[in-house]
């Protein structure tokens, strides 16, 4: 199997929802320069959960990264699907999802808009359809 390009997405294993301590707040406001009397809205915003230094704080903070209603973990989804991921919750315990329809959709779209001659777009659409295999987080 062919080892692709990877990225991490913060999420939360623990009913309650997602939150971080002051301290990682902090130390993540200081890292990007920001004033730390800005309000930063974590939990509304799915690019927190990407941010690489966000990341790297979890890491470095370990169980001081999490507030009180949470136990965050990292999930490694193919960068291919930067796209179409999303986190879905129940009781504020996450689950990082995929939409591979639109995915698939969005990859056949490419095909059919390229400048290739219509029997190449056939083959191309062909192959991805026979080849496809979800990856299951």
């Amino acid at each position: 199997m062919i080892n692709e390009a990877e990225m991490e997405i913060l999420y939360n294993i623990k009913y309650g929802g997602w939150g971080i301590t002051k301290k990682a707040e902090e130390l993540y406001k200081l890292r990007k320069g920001i004033d730390n009397s800005f309000n930063l809205s974590f939990y509304d915003d799915l690019s927190y959960r990407t941010d690489p230094i966000l990341i790297e704080i979890y890491k470095e903070l370990g169980d001081e990264f999490d507030d009180k209603y949470s136990n965050t973990r990292i999930q490694k989804i193919p960068i291919k699907y930067k796209n179409y991921y999303g986190i879905d919750e129940y009781d504020g315990k996450e689950y990082v999802s995929i939409n591979y329809t639109e995915y698939k959709f969005g990859i056949i779209k490419e095909i059919v808009e390229s400048q290739q001659s219509d029997s190449i777009k056939i083959n191309e659409i062909k192959q991805f359809i026979n080849t496809f295999t979800p990856v299951h987080a």
